[in-house]
């Protein structure tokens, strides 16, 4: 089986889940039991430290908690973008993103240059992610280490499609709802 963990699932525009409607999802663990994403485009208006007290990262760009998906909502999930000189001392999911473990006492915000909190992730059973995958719904790409940090999240579904080569990077200018074209 092909692991995607560290890849981007882009949604296609025939995946009419309404909770993945453009949604750029970042796979973190892809394995026989099943898949597990944040997406990474779905910004709320809550601060990170209203749910999370101790959250240490305040650039304007990190302070808001992103919706990473339908599956428990009320767990939080944290990635990290390392500095340069701490990104060889992790067990990284690609290059210099790494989970960050929110069981720490003490978040050391010296060891990363960015941050985003997630409420909830995006979850599939064994199969599942493969099956939506070779049906249409789901385009895997690989993902560059300022994907889950960009300061226009909204804009994240577009900018990775049109990175992508031939027919695919033309979906980036699919009308949000074609019948209005």
């Amino acid at each position: 089986m092909e692991s995607f963990r560290g890849k981007l699932l882009l949604a296609t525009p025939e995946l009419m889940d309404s909770n993945f409607h453009r949604s750029v999802v970042l796979v973190i663990e892809h394995n026989n039991d099943g898949a597990i994403g944040v997406v990474l485009n779905r910004q709320t208006e809550i601060t990170s430290t209203e749910v999370l007290p101790k959250w240490v990262f305040s650039s304007s760009s990190d302070s808001l908690l992103f919706w990473g998906g339908p599956v428990q909502q009320e767990s939080l999930l944290a990635l990290g973008l390392l500095n340069q000189d701490s990104a060889a001392l992790q067990n990284n999911l690609l290059n210099r993103i790494t989970v960050i473990d929110l069981n720490q006492e003490i978040i050391d915000s010296e060891l990363f240059t960015s941050a985003r909190l997630y409420s909830g992730y995006s979850g599939w059973s064994p199969g599942q992610l493969n099956a939506e995958i070779s049906s249409g719904g789901w385009i895997v790409a690989e993902a560059n280490d300022n994907d889950p940090f960009v300061d226009q999240p909204t804009d994240l579904w577009s900018e990775v499609l049109e990175r992508q080569e031939g027919f695919i990077s033309r979906l980036a200018q699919y009308p949000d709802d074609p019948r209005m074209n």
